[in-house]
């Protein structure tokens, strides 16, 4: 597809256009301590000098808590009211190829045998922006996973930092296409000539096999294997790692309320949280945590990729960055790529 032109100024200009129809806006700025994510109202809260943001932009797709019914108890019966959500065009600017490239493992396990029009409905009004990676850190694993700092995969729009701090921009589908024709007085013809900076070279881990990893997850002889008590020794459970990752996506439905009306609520949840495997029994097959956080790998690089032909884990390195206790999952794919 073509390539524009998105100057800084234009960037601005862009971004009142669309809060002024109502849009959101979301991109890096500076939260209490580091860059997350969050809406912006204004060009001037962008942060453009950043790695990547410390938390995903997951939940703009999938909110931490939302209301999906409502109901109420008489003597007659229970009345039970879905919620119907007209969500507003979000514009997530900023984003890294590896965030991107997780919006496809959301969809697949929100289409799997149950479509859920929470999730689609936000995906479907979703703009993704991404900007290629110029810098990284020690906790970017990307090319071992198989995807590049220019990635194309999930974004909607591609765009490539400038040395004058503009962007080249390509459409990567159609709604990227439609999204630059309907704001074309802000894209222009790209210049003869300009200087892109070039994406950071990052060398994928040279002890980390991926597909040998993923084969010996397969065998079920290893599920009991000592060695996970071993690699998940320092594991507190804070679930952390599941909040920060992209494309963690389990949750919980509880009702809150009076005893006679109140809500259904989907919450986010996490398989590193002691209660979420128990029974009603009080039985708990996942009862101490090296399961809980053997469950996490498994389902990032065996159970996830064989049941949605998506990727568990996109690289980006947040799981370790948050890691109170500095669990990184990248040294556990080396120990299991190095078993015979």
């Amino acid at each position: 597809m073509t390539t524009k032109f998105l100057k800084k100024e234009n960037l601005g200009k862009l971004i009142d256009t669309l809060i002024g129809e109502g849009s959101i806006f979301v991109a890096p700025r500076m939260g209490a301590r580091q860059v997350v994510y969050a809406p912006v109202s204004k060009f001037e809260e962008i942060v453009f000098d950043y790695i990547i943001p410390i938390n995903s932009f997951k939940e703009f797709l999938f909110p931490q808590t939302e209301t999906v019914a409502a109901f109420s108890i008489h003597k007659e019966g229970v009345d039970l009211r879905g919620v119907e959500i007209e969500p507003k065009e979000t514009v997530i600017f900023g984003s890294r190829p590896c965030d991107a490239a997780s919006v496809a493992s959301l969809r697949a396990v929100f289409n799997w045998d149950f479509k859920d029009e929470f999730y689609n409905r936000r995906e479907d009004k979703a703009v993704v922006m991404t900007v290629a990676c110029t810098k990284a850190d020690d906790s970017c694993f990307c090319t071992t996973v198989n995807l590049t700092p220019d990635s194309q995969k999930g974004s909607d729009i591609l765009l490539q930092e400038t040395s004058g701090g503009d962007y080249a921009v390509e459409a990567i589908t159609e709604k990227g296409k439609g999204f630059m024709d309907r704001f074309n007085n802000f894209f222009e013809p790209l210049p003869t000539a300009y200087s892109p900076l070039p994406t950071v070279d990052i060398k994928p881990i040279a002890g980390v096999d991926v597909q040998k990893v993923k084969e010996w997850l397969k065998d079920t002889k290893h599920y009991e294997n000592p060695l996970w008590q071993e690699l998940a020794r320092k594991c507190i459970g804070c679930g952390a790692c599941t909040f920060a990752c992209p494309t963690c996506h389990c949750f919980d439905i509880v009702d809150e309320g009076s005893a006679f009306e109140g809500e259904r609520i989907k919450n986010w949840d996490a398989c590193q949280f002691e209660f979420f495997t128990l029974h009603t029994s009080g039985h708990n097959p996942r009862d101490t945590q090296y399961k809980r956080w053997r469950n996490r790998f498994m389902c990032k690089f065996n159970f996830y990729p064989n049941k949605f032909s998506s990727r568990g884990c996109v690289g980006c390195g947040r799981c370790i960055r948050v890691c109170p206790v500095r669990l990184d999952i990248t040294e556990v794919m080396e120990e299991i790529s190095s078993l015979r």
